[in-house]
């Protein structure tokens, strides 16, 4: 259920980016440099039984609200409205919160809708260990010129490899979205959510980044650069501002109080 902090919060019309919890937090780590750095308002939480329950101290420097599960943030001009999410599904309901953030998405009537995942890059085949290491997967999209950015921006199909299905390297049954989705490995609620959007005919762009578990700072730099040149959000951003919260992502120091 979206609780909005006002009766004037709307998003139709909006482009809503969301990310998936998943292998490195990347998706995550990049919402959060694209919360803090575009300075956006905190509109309204998503309240949903299916995730793990979480409170905090806000994580950003210009919210002083506490962090809740799942948070719905907006530019002053609505046009663009993202989601953070700092916690889990319980185990055995991804495809439950799935269906939960459908919902939301249709009741939303969202302009544009894109999932920002991540996904092990030591389980990716063959054909994805050339190339660019964020890819994207488009789903009902018939925007060619958000189509024609990722091309220019080298940003290339996951289910291709220099022209080349990856498909073609299986058997026919693979070469269905179906196909390519089993090629995401930890990447959380991706593959449900983009098959029930692909079933709801709702247009989606995924943007997905290979990565390894470990320090994840500069994938989650590079995701947010992909998503903010595919979008064109922010033209005029020469450097990315990470919340107050990253100070404890990889410390030097960290207070012998916590062991």
């Amino acid at each position: 259920m979206f609780v909005k902090a006002s009766e004037t919060v709307t998003t139709r019309g909006s482009t809503l980016i969301l990310p998936t919890v998943s292998i490195g937090n990347v998706p995550q780590l990049g919402m959060d440099l694209l919360i803090n750095t575009l300075q956006l308002s905190r509109v309204g939480i998503i309240d949903d039984s299916a995730l793990l329950p979480v409170s905090g101290v806000s994580a950003f420097d210009h919210i002083p609200s506490r962090l809740v599960p799942l948070e719905v943030y907006q530019s002053s001009d609505a046009k663009w409205t993202l989601i953070q999410q700092r916690s889990p599904p319980l185990s055995k309901h991804h495809r439950l919160f799935a269906k939960s953030m459908l919902e939301y998405i249709k009741a939303g009537e969202f302009d544009r809708v894109v999932l920002l995942t991540s996904s092990d890059a030591a389980l990716r085949t063959d054909a994805l260990i050339d190339g660019p290491q964020i890819r994207s997967i488009s789903i009902n999209c018939d925007d060619r010129i958000l189509i024609d950015r990722l091309q220019a921006l080298s940003l290339t199909d996951f289910g291709q490899r220099r022209g080349v299905a990856i498909a073609d390297d299986m058997d026919s049954k693979e070469s269905s979205l179906a196909g390519v989705l089993k090629q995401l490995h930890a990447a959380g609620i991706a593959r449900p959510l983009l098959d029930m959007c692909q079933e709801a005919g709702i247009p989606v762009l995924a943007l997905v980044s290979l990565v390894n578990e470990g320090d994840n700072i500069a994938d989650a730099i590079m995701l947010a650069n992909a998503v903010n040149a595919a979008l064109g959000i922010a033209t005029t951003i020469d450097q990315w501002r990470p919340p107050q919260s990253w100070q404890w992502l990889m410390p030097d120091n960290v207070p012998s109080e916590l062991f």
